[in-house]
């Protein structure tokens, strides 16, 4: 019965398991022992037959000795299958962060920044509470696929997304622990991110977005003054201030204008760079000042293409922002005639084809009259580019429409003094617009006039205003 009820209990508890054998079962072995131990007792109580008394205390001795072996034995192997199981469950935790980072590699950092930083925290708990672990030992193979998977985007030369994840990268040791990390992987980002500020700064040198080069920049000269990608920011400044300014082969005037405005602040804003050397400071200050420098000429340019390319709306524009910013140039009494002749040639298309000048004064006398109730401003360009206003005609009033179809219709009749301004021309078109003002809701439309100036003559136009379409006219 000993033998069966022992049987039973070494089938039940081999092999070890790491939790050990319920109690139960021990408790009950134990009870059957004593039964029959007690049983046994009481059976050599009674017999009479003389038993030698060294073999039945060895027999005892290794009765009592057997059961305590092998419950050293069972503990030992108790004790081996509980380290099995915690390694196997520490090997399970570093699948799961290691499958984290495979499953992101493709996507990427940016956006799952949460599922790296869990997977990070698993590396960092097995080396550092289960250091002798096997775990452990691979850990920092795992950190190397760490690194290169979250620095991916350098390796691929997208810079400004492999900003981010190089910086995550930099904080990797402090995360994990003195020592847990192996050197070169603690060396890798920080020449890769300078690499990185500086490929994408210069990527926006000029652009629209001019804040990812002043920020990547600033960051540069910041953090890695001393790094060979500092001493580059200046020399790239540099060339992106010369292409704009260049004359042929270089960015349209408009484009350039953009591109100089852009350039300017951006040299201005990183020269601020906590740090940053001296030398480059100054530096940068020079290219902001010949990117300031180039912007009168491309503005003007600019507005010169618009004029070219028939749109008067964006000449008119141009040219007020040009004397509006450089009043002081000597191109601007030729912007303020350019805002005139596009104004005219915006109503009269012919007066497109001439290019205004400077030139004023002539010999030929033009007399121009207002006959409407409405201040007039008069606008002309040709050989001469100029305008006037002349005041409201009072006691004048407007026209039937109908009465300006009839071919004898005279406006400007006499027996009344008129607002008035005489005007001398040089020979040669020119073309008027006469532009109604005032405040009484007539609301005149523009009206236009080409007038062949030649010598020996004195010319008169008559602007008024007729009823019914609400238009505006000259007579010449």
């Amino acid at each position: 019965m000993a033998l069966v009820s022992t049987g039973v209990l070494a089938f039940v508890a081999l092999p070890a398991d790491p939790d050990g054998v319920p109690l139960a079962l021990v408790a009950g072995w134990l009870v059957i022992l004593v039964l029959l131990a007690a049983h046994a007792a009481a059976r050599g109580l009674r017999t009479t037959r003389r038993v030698p008394t060294v073999p039945v205390l060895g027999l005892a001795l290794v009765l009592l000795a057997a059961p305590v072996l092998a419950g050293l034995q069972y503990d030992a192997a108790r004790e081996r299958a509980q380290h099995a199981r915690l390694e196997k469950q520490l090997l399970d935790r570093l699948g799961t962060a290691d499958r984290t980072v495979a499953r992101y590699r493709t996507s990427g950092y940016a956006g799952h920044e949460s599922a790296f930083s869990t997977a990070l925290t698993t590396y960092r708990d097995l080396s550092r509470e289960h250091p002798d672990s096997a775990a452990a030992h691979k850990v920092p193979a795992r950190l190397r696929t760490y690194y290169r998977t979250v620095g991916a985007p350098f390796d691929e030369g997208d810079y400004c997304e492999a900003v981010d994840p190089l910086r995550h990268l930099l904080t990797v040791p402090g995360t994990m622990g003195t020592g847990r990390v192996p050197e070169d992987l603690v060396a890798w980002p920080a020449p890769r991110l300078a690499t990185s500020l500086y490929g994408c700064g210069i990527g926006g040198l000029g652009t629209a977005d001019s804040s990812t080069a002043e920020y990547h920049l600033t960051a540069l000269l910041e953090d890695y003054p001393d790094s060979p990608e500092a001493g580059k920011v200046v020399p790239e400044m540099e060339k992106h201030v010369s292409f704009s300014l260049r004359d042929k082969g270089g960015e349209s005037p408009c484009d350039a204008t953009k591109s100089l405005k852009t350039l300017a602040d951006q040299a201005t804003s990183v020269a601020k760079a906590d740090g940053a050397p001296a030398a480059t400071v100054t530096a940068l200050g020079r290219q902001a000042e010949r990117a300031r420098g180039g912007l009168p000429t491309t503005t003007w340019n600019c507005a010169l293409a618009a004029y070219h390319d028939k749109d008067y709306a964006a000449t008119q524009t141009r040219m007020r922002d040009f004397t509006a910013h450089y009043g002081k140039d000597g191109r601007a009494p030729l912007a303020r005639k350019y805002v005139i002749a596009a104004q005219v040639a915006d109503e009269l298309p012919a007066a497109g084809k001439v290019k205004p000048t400077t030139t004023s004064g002539g010999s030929i006398t033009v007399t121009v009259r207002n006959d409407s109730p409405e201040a007039v401003e008069v606008l002309y360009t040709g050989p001469v580019t100029g305008s006037f206003r002349l005041d409201a005609c009072k006691g004048c009033e407007r026209y039937e429409w109908a009465d300006t179809l009839n071919p004898s219709f005279k406006p400007c009749p006499s027996g009344r003094t008129y607002p008035s301004k005489t005007l001398r021309l040089p020979a040669g078109t020119t073309y008027f617009l006469h532009k109604p003002h005032g405040g009484s809701g007539l609301g005149g439309s523009p009206a236009t006039d080409t007038v062949k100036v030649r010598g020996g003559y004195t010319y008169t136009e008559c602007a008024y205003t007729a009823k019914g379409f609400g238009s505006s006219g000259v007579d010449s």
